[in-house]
C-alpha cells in the first residue's frame, strides 16, 4: 500500500500540470474577422461490416481525421484535451450508434495546425431503394456537420480520403464515389425565422450486390418449380389424378418457397424487380393448374382430341413465355 502512494501523487501533480497548461488556451474562434475557419477532413474506412436491408443502415469501421489552423496555440507540444480548446464540432449526421476507440485529445503542430484523429465503429443510416432488387446499386454516406456554426464560420474541406481493398461484406462491392460538400438547411417547427444553415460534407460509397447468391438461392429454385408444373403437359388428360396432383404439387411447392424468402427479400411497401419476377412464377404455375383441369375436364367429356392439342399449344408456349420473362429480368 506504501508503495502505491508516490504513484497517486506522481498522478495527481500530473493532472494538474496539465489543468495549469490548458486552463489558459483560447476557447473563440481562430478567424473572428468574417473569414470561415478552413476544416480540413480525411476518411478511412477500414472495413465496412455489414449493409442491412431491413433496417435501413449499415455498419462500417472509420477513421476520421480533422485539422484546422490555430497559431494561437503553436507553442503548446503535449495532447490537449479536445473541450479545452475550440473546435468546429463536426460530427457525423446520419449516426445511429457508435463507439469511438481513440482519446478525445488534440495535437498541435509546430506551424499552428491542430490535427484531431478518431476511429470510430458506426451504425449510419442510409436511405436503401430497392426497386431494382437484386440489381440495386446503392449510395452510402458518410455525412459530416459541422453543429454549432454557419458556413461564414466554418468551412468543411475534403482533405484524403481512401479505404480498405476488401471488406466483410461478401454479397456487395463497394468502392468510393467521392466527396460532396453542400449545406443542411433545416427548420425543425415550420418557421422560417428559425431556419438553421449548417456546412455539411458526405463521403459517398457506391455498393452494387453480387447476384450470385440470389441466383442459386431465389431464381434456381423457381425455375425448377416452374419446370415441374411444365411437365404437366405431358401426362395424358385422362390421367386425372395424375395431372391435378402434379399442378397442385407445384402451387404448393411455390407458397411453401415464398415463406422461406421472408429473411432473403427486403421488407418494403413497393414491389421490386424480384417481387415482379416472383409473382410471375405464381401466375404460370397458376395457368399450369387452371390449363390441367380445362384439359382433364374436356378428356372426361369424350373430347380427347381437343384436350392434347390445348396440352400441345402449352406445351410449346409455355418455354417461350418463360424465356421472355427470364430474359425481361436480366435486361430489366
Amino acid at each position: 500500500m506504501i508503495k502505491k502512494i508516490p504513484i497517486a501523487i506522481l498522478l495527481i501533480l500530473l493532472a494538474r500540470m496539465t489543468n495549469a497548461q490548458t486552463a489558459d488556451l483560447p476557447r473563440s474562434r481562430p478567424d473572428e474577422k468574417g473569414v470561415p475557419t478552413k476544416v480540413l477532413v480525411s476518411i478511412y474506412v477500414l472495413d465496412i461490416e455489414k449493409i442491412d436491408n431491413k433496417e435501413q443502415n449499415f455498419t462500417l469501421d472509420v477513421v476520421i481525421r480533422l485539422k484546422w489552423k490555430d497559431e494561437r496555440i503553436s507553442g503548446v507540444e503535449i495532447p490537449i484535451p479536445l473541450n479545452a480548446i475550440w473546435q468546429p464540432n463536426v460530427q457525423i449526421y446520419n449516426l445511429r450508434n457508435v463507439d469511438t476507440r481513440f482519446p478525445e485529445a488534440v495535437t498541435v503542430l509546430p506551424d499552428g495546425t491542430v490535427q484531431y484523429t478518431q476511429r470510430y465503429y458506426a451504425t449510419l443510416s442510409s436511405h436503401l431503394n430497392f426497386k431494382e432488387f437484386p440489381f440495386d446499386i446503392q449510395t452510402l454516406p458518410i455525412s459530416l456537420l459541422a453543429f454549432g456554426f454557419t458556413p461564414e464560420e466554418v468551412e468543411l474541406v475534403s482533405e484524403i480520403s481512401g479505404s480498405e481493398k476488401n471488406f466483410s461484406i461478401s454479397d456487395w462491392k463497394v468502392e468510393p464515389m467521392g466527396a460532396k460538400v453542400s449545406k443542411m438547411k433545416a427548420n425543425l417547427f415550420d418557421n422560417a425565422s428559425e431556419e438553421i444553415v449548417r456546412p455539411r460534407l458526405d463521403f459517398e460509397y457506391k455498393a452494387t450486390r453480387y447476384i450470385q447468391f440470389y441466383w442459386w438461392k431465389v431464381l434456381a429454385p423457381l425455375t425448377v418449380i416452374l419446370f415441374l408444373s411444365w411437365a404437366v403437359f405431358w401426362i395424358d388428360p385422362s390421367q386425372v389424378g395424375a395431372q391435378i396432383g402434379v399442378s397442385g404439387t407445384s402451387i404448393l411447392t411455390l407458397i411453401a418457397f415464398l415463406y422461406k424468402l421472408d429473411n432473403i427479400l427486403p421488407p418494403v411497401s413497393y414491389l421490386t424487380h424480384m417481387d415482379h419476377f416472383i409473382f410471375t412464377a405464381l401466375v404460370l404455375v397458376f395457368v399450369a393448374y387452371i390449363e390441367a383441369l380445362i384439359s382433364t375436364t374436356y378428356a372426361l367429356k369424350g373430347k380427347n382430341a381437343f384436350a392434347l392439342r390445348l396440352d400441345l399449344i402449352f406445351r410449346t408456349a409455355y418455354p417461350i413465355i418463360f424465356l421472355i420473362i427470364v430474359f425481361i429480368f436480366w435486361m430489366r
